[in-house]
């Protein structure tokens, strides 16, 4: 649990680490040149957002595992909130803090992660995105699985992250596939994990839009459907209809079918954020970046999707 945390929130930083970028527009990473961005002018702008940030937010991590025993196969989900408060978030039992966390200890001295892929794009809406494929070793599946289980990693867990950013925030999202062989009260079990953790961070404006008339805000959501743990990239929308008494509507719409819920509709902002609803059903938050509340960066979770937006303002 604490590796798959922990990389979700620097994937992009360990995976780009090191060496030197050449600044075009989409960067592919060579299998044997792993360090090549970590100069690109891109990537040094997201460690800024990394040490300026003061808010993270996750909604939890949704796990999929199918155990097969004595011709048997067996698929539980599980889904495991997370609190987070300011820059300190907890679940499972293990804390977060990213006040210490985050630049000096968050990867795990016994986590390897191995990036065996990795593209870096600026895109006409004014977003970088990353994806990075890598595998994960030092993962516990064991904190998974309930019971007295010895797990016996067959193949390393697959963590595949896809990030965007702008000047003030990051979304993100990082998905995890694997298999496994295990042995259970002596019996031999063989099975195949799955997991899904969205994020969002950043400098937070800490007040809210102002003004007369309406504002919009439109960018990217990282998107995963609970049921196949695959993913798709969807459109943001934020509006303000009277920036004079603000409320906000969000909205997130997957290939023209709209997902998100109703009651996503003319939230409170109260210090720039917004929040609505239950977790795993129809959860919600988010926050405005920026002194100008130029950017606003979010997560959310349905009972058929989970994902993370970014989105910039348009007026």
């Amino acid at each position: 649990m604490r590796g798959l945390i922990l990389v979700t929130l620097l994937l992009f930083l360990a995976g780009c680490g090191g060496g030197g970028g050449n600044g075009d527009d989409e960067v592919e990473m060579p299998v044997d040149m792993p360090m090549l961005l970590a100069s690109d002018p891109r990537v040094k702008r997201l460690e800024g957002i990394v040490e300026r940030t003061d808010s993270l937010l996750t909604p939890g991590v949704h796990v999929r595992y199918t155990v097969s025993t004595a011709g048997r196969e067996t698929t539980s989900d599980l889904f495991q909130g997370i609190s987070c408060a300011d820059k300190v978030c907890s679940g499972m039992g293990v804390i977060v803090d990213l006040r210490t966390d985050l630049l000096t200890g968050l990867i795990d001295p016994n986590l390897d992660l191995s990036v065996s892929e990795a593209n870096l794009q600026s895109r006409a809406d004014g977003f970088d995105t990353a994806f990075i494929e890598g595998s994960l070793e030092g993962v516990d599946i064991e904190e998974f699985i309930p019971g007295d289980v010895t797990i016996v990693l067959d193949e390393i867990p697959q963590a595949t992250g896809y990030g965007l950013w702008g000047e003030h925030g990051m979304a993100g999202l990082i998905l995890a596939d694997g298999d496994f062989t295990a042995s259970a009260s002596g019996f031999p079990i063989s099975g195949k994990m799955q997991a899904a953790i969205p994020f969002a961070l950043g400098d937070v404006s800490g007040t809210n839009p102002v003004g007369t008339g309406s504002a919009t805000w439109t960018g990217i959501a990282d998107v995963v459907a609970i049921q196949t743990f695959m993913r798709r990239e969807g459109v943001a929308t934020l509006t303000v209809r009277n920036l004079a008494m603000p409320r906000v509507s969000v909205g997130i719409d997957l290939a023209g079918n709209p997902i998100g819920e109703p009651s996503w509709t003319d939230l409170e902002i109260a210090s720039g954020g917004f929040t609505v609803g239950t977790l795993g059903s129809d959860y919600l938050e988010g926050n405005f970046h920026g002194v100008d509340h130029s950017e606003a960066y979010g997560v959310f979770d349905t009972d058929n999707y989970t994902g993370s937006f970014g989105a910039k303002r348009q007026n």
